[in-house]
């Protein structure tokens, strides 16, 4: 990986990947909810997601982004990053279905969820922010746009 356009492909594969997750692993929240409104918002939030992880679908295409592209990279920088897959994202979940699967009440098991779901939306408004500086410093504006559509959508 030579460039910063290689690197801005890079992260937003990383990014798609943590949206698949998070659509993956949000109905276990939903259902391990107790509170109505915080599982209304866990289920907007799962809506929203989805439509993210379609508009990634657009940057990537913008990009000529996709699993193949990332998996070509070697060296330390591509190790360190997990792949196609992104590990920051994978490590956060598993430690939200770890807490998931304790014997809580279900005061305790909101606030869990909650604290959880924080971690995540921090991970991402890291991951959106600096995938978008990116573009802006590659003159890719309509990418620049997109990511800080969801960006907004993130805070």
């Amino acid at each position: 990986m030579n460039d910063l356009r290689a690197l801005l492909q890079h992260d937003v594969q990383l990014l798609y990947s943590g949206e698949e997750q998070i659509i993956e692993a949000m109905p276990l929240m939903v259902e391990r909810a107790s509170n109505p409104a915080l599982k209304k918002a866990l289920q907007q939030h799962l809506d929203i997601t989805m439509q993210q992880r379609n508009t990634m679908d657009r940057v990537r295409e913008m990009l000529g982004a996709d699993e193949s592209s990332v998996k070509e990279y070697s060296g330390l920088l591509a190790d360190l990053m997990g792949g196609a897959k992104c590990k920051g994202m994978d490590g956060l979940i598993q430690e939200g279905q770890k807490v998931m699967s304790e014997n809580l009440s279900n005061e305790v098991m909101d606030a869990a969820i909650i604290g959880c779901c924080q971690k995540i939306e921090h991970f991402e408004i890291a991951g959106y922010g600096t995938a978008k500086t990116y573009a802006q410093q590659l003159g890719l504006n309509d990418i620049a746009q997109l990511l800080e559509a969801i960006l907004t959508e993130e805070y």
